[in-house]
Order: structure tokens, then C-alpha cells, then sequence
């Protein structure tokens, strides 16, 4: 992959969190700015394979890597897997079962690490666990590079919300955007699109300022195998002062 393009992973260890939906739409996002996106599609389900396919070409333009699928024969996966020319916004839709060789292999690609987290008390514990097994992570703790955690499809002002609110204040990993339970995704979604490239729908006007402050979050964080060598991101204390780690926070434990 090449090492001139920011290069941005989006994955939890649970699925149904919204992974494609942050993917596809940040891909559009970075578009939107006039960037050269690819989207690598590493989710065997290939829901973002699909949403490129839906895409119209007069939008624009999304290059997609279906990383998901084999090489053919006598080709390598690197062959498969290589970036157009010019690319210079590389969005990873990484797989919830990745495990092992596999996470090593995303988490060695990545400059910025993006955690989608739904705000229910299942997605926070099983979240938590994962950001814990993330920043412990062997390939993580040699070169550590910028994780934000993305609180998705939110209903504001709601129980759940402020849970998830509370829990996010125990890390040390920045909440970096936050995204309405809007019907407005899923409609985006069949039709290969993402919401700012919904001009007429007020709905999708209302997410925009959303997704262009995560764009600027990402592109101000140090790449990987530079300055993010130096960065030191490992769970906290939680915010009280009964000392207990984030894998003890009562929503994660």
C-alpha cells in the first residue's frame, strides 16, 4: 500500500456497530474535499463492495479494493490489493472477526484507528473490551498511532446516550465525532451514496458538519511511523478515584 496516503481503519471487534456506514460515508466525506479515495472492503460480508457497486458515476468518485476476495490465479494479493494512482485518502473497512495475523496485518496498515460505538450497554461492554485488546495489542504498543473512538447512531439527550457519554470520559482514546440514529444513512446506503452528497435532503444537511470535523480530527493526527511512534494511548483509571482499569468499568466488566 503506498506510504504517501493517510491511511484510515475503521473497525470494532463487534459487529452491527456501523463499521461500512462510517466507511462509506467518510470515503465520501474526503471526496466531497476533492481527495483521491480508495475503499478497502476487508469484511467478508462485502457490504462496502456493494455500495460501490450502487455508486453512480457522476458522484464523486470512490475507487474501490475488494481485499475480501482471493487473488486470482497467478496474481499475488499484493498485485490485487494496490492503490490507483494518486490515491491519497486510503479508507479501510476492516472485518469484526479479525483475529491474530489478521488484526496485525490491519493494525500495521493504519495511521489513524477509528472505533464505531453503538450506545447501548451490550456495544459499550463489548467496545471496551476490544479498545482494551487494541491498545495492548503488540503491533500497537511498538508503534502506536491515533485511535477515536466514533459514537453512532445516537439519539440525543436519551438514557443510553448519557451511558455511553460516561463511559467514553473513563479512556484515554478522544471521542472524535458523533452521528444521529438518522434513517437518512440507510437510505444513502442502497444507493451507493453518503449523506453530503444528499444536497436536497435536509436530514443529510444536518450530519454534514459531523463528518467534515471527524475529516479535520484525522488529517491534524501524525502518521504512523513518524511522530505517532511516540504516542502514548493505553486505558486509563476511570474517572473516579477507586482506581479500577477500563476492563473493570461496571459497563465493561
Amino acid at each position: 500500500m503506498d506510504s504517501t496516503a493517510r491511511r484510515i481503519l475503521v473497525i470494532n471487534g463487534k459487529g452491527g456497530c456501523g463499521k461500512t456506514t462510517i466507511a462509506t460515508n467518510l470515503a465520501v466525506a474526503y471526496a466531497h474535499e476533492g481527495r483521491s479515495v480508495a475503499l478497502v472492503d476487508n469484511d467478508p460480508q462485502a457490504s462496502s463492495t456493494y455500495w460501490c457497486e450502487q455508486r453512480d458515476e457522476s458522484l464523486p468518485p470512490v475507487s474501490l479494493i475488494a481485499a475480501h476476495e482471493p487473488p486470482k490465479m497467478y496474481q499475488t494479493q499484493t498485485f490485487r490489493n494496490r492503490l490507483p494512482p494518486e490515491v491519497d485518502r486510503v479508507i479501510i473497512d476492516g472485518h469484526s472477526n479479525a483475529r491474530d495475523r489478521d488484526l496485525e496485518a490491519l493494525l500495521k496498515q493504519a495511521d489513524v484507528i477509528l472505533v464505531p460505538l453503538l450506545p447501548s450497554s451490550i456495544d459499550i461492554r463489548a467496545g471496551g473490551r476490544f479498545i482494551t485488546n487494541l491498545l495492548t495489542h503488540r503491533v500497537f504498543r511498538n508503534a502506536p498511532r491515533p485511535v477515536g473512538v466514533i459514537a453512532n447512531r445516537v439519539q440525543p439527550n436519551t438514557e443510553t446516550h448519557a451511558k455511553l457519554e460516561h463511559f467514553l470520559q473513563c479512556l484515554d482514546v478522544p471521542a472524535v465525532a458523533t452521528f444521529r440514529d438518522s434513517p437518512v444513512y440507510a437510505t444513502a446506503a442502497e444507493d451507493g451514496l453518503g449523506v453530503m452528497d444528499m444536497k436536497d435532503c435536509r436530514a443529510a444537511r444536518k450530519e454534514n458538519p459531523a463528518w467534515r470535523e471527524l475529516t479535520r480530527w484525522i488529517d491534524d493526527q501524525p502518521k504512523a511511523g513518524l511522530s505517532g511512534r511516540n504516542l502514548r494511548m493505553r486505558p486509563r483509571r476511570s474517572a473516579g478515584t477507586d482506581g479500577k482499569r477500563l476492563d473493570d468499568h461496571p459497563l465493561t466488566a
